[in-house]
């Protein structure tokens, strides 16, 4: 290669190194790194869905995203984070409702997500699955009741925690159904499957992803499902609602959110974008592969969605008198 050539060459190089910050500085965002702050540790909870995403908006804003797990203090600690950045649209939060549940949950809350935390979208939406052992012989909440009511110490139900929707369910159904069914909190799906596979309870409520390979194996047998309608990976298998305990029709849901005071044209920016790369088929795919569908919610819609969920909740963590310690 002459002198020529080679001088051609490197600038063409540099020409390409230089797209990227170039796009991202045409567009009003984003125009530096996006930190995302997750309240939950690498490989758990909303961290792997939102590492997925975050592979694809790199593409889309052409700026570096960093994710900043932050666990600890049901989902506190990460949402004081993303409320002490700046109000550009950089910080941003992906959690789940738990974070929205906590005013009910803790007493003398300083925080109130509802009114400091503006929704930006969805990620994904899930229905979370009501699980027996193989070898138990309840095949639906109808034996269930039979059961409790005959030897209240053998209905064992593992929630994901104090204050979870699994822990919700559980005394829903206990007050709806009539019977008594004993909480026995763990912390995070993995280790209630495990809990369930070596006996210790009987009856539990996880999200599909992780309990779908010993669902497949034989080893657990779904029995209810939450939603509206019957879960597309579990056509099977009846809601909730349709099993006699109302109240959960929603499906679960990771959502990304801003700090209120965001600018309005940054927070639809970032939901088009979000949306955008969750029509990927190769996103829709994976999130599929672990039961979850890559959702498509405008900011005003997800508020709603918030909103009453919120509002179902709280009532329901009101009658179960269900507090937190910190």
């Amino acid at each position: 290669m002459n002198r020529r050539s080679a001088h051609s060459a490197l600038l063409a190089l540099l020409s390409e190194a230089l797209m990227g910050p170039a796009r991202a500085q045409g567009r009003a965002f984003p125009h530096q790194t996006v930190k995302v702050i997750v309240p939950f540790a690498p490989g758990g909870g909303a961290d792997v869905p939102m590492r997925l995403l975050a592979d694809r908006l790199r593409e889309i804003w052409g700026t570096p995203i960093v994710l900043d797990n932050r666990p600890g203090a049901n989902t506190m600690i990460a949402a004081q984070a993303a409320l002490g950045a700046p109000r550009n649209g950089h910080t941003l939060l992906v959690t789940t409702s738990l974070t929205f549940q906590l005013p009910y949950l803790l007493q003398g809350l300083k925080l109130d997500p509802s009114k400091e935390l503006t929704p930006i979208c969805p990620i994904t939406m899930e229905q979370l699955v009501v699980l027996t052992p193989e070898a138990s012989p309840i095949r639906s909440l109808k034996d269930a009741v039979s059961v409790a009511r005959t030897d209240p110490r053998r209905i064992a139900f593992g929630s994901l925690g104090n204050g979870s929707t699994s822990n919700l369910v559980q005394a829903e159904m206990s007050r709806q159904l009539g019977v008594e069914l004993i909480h026995v909190p763990y912390r995070g799906s993995a280790p209630v499957v495990q809990a369930m596979l070596g006996g210790e309870i009987g009856l539990a409520l996880v999200n599909y992803g992780t309990a779908k390979p010993h669902i497949a194996a034989g080893k657990l047998r779904p029995i209810a499902v939450t939603g509206a309608r019957r879960s597309p990976f579990l056509p099977d298998v009846p809601t909730l609602s349709e099993s006699g305990v109302v109240g959960f029709e929603s499906s679960a849901w990771i959502g990304m959110f801003a700090p209120a005071g965001v600018p309005a044209p940054v927070i639809q920016q970032v939901s088009e974008d979000v949306r955008s790369a969750l029509r990927s088929p190769d996103i829709i795919q994976r999130y599929a592969d672990f039961g979850q569908i890559a959702a498509q919610m405008k900011p005003d819609e997800f508020r709603a969605l918030v909103d009453s969920d919120v509002e179902k909740s709280g009532k329901m963590i009101r009658a179960a008198g269900i507090k937190l310690d910190s």
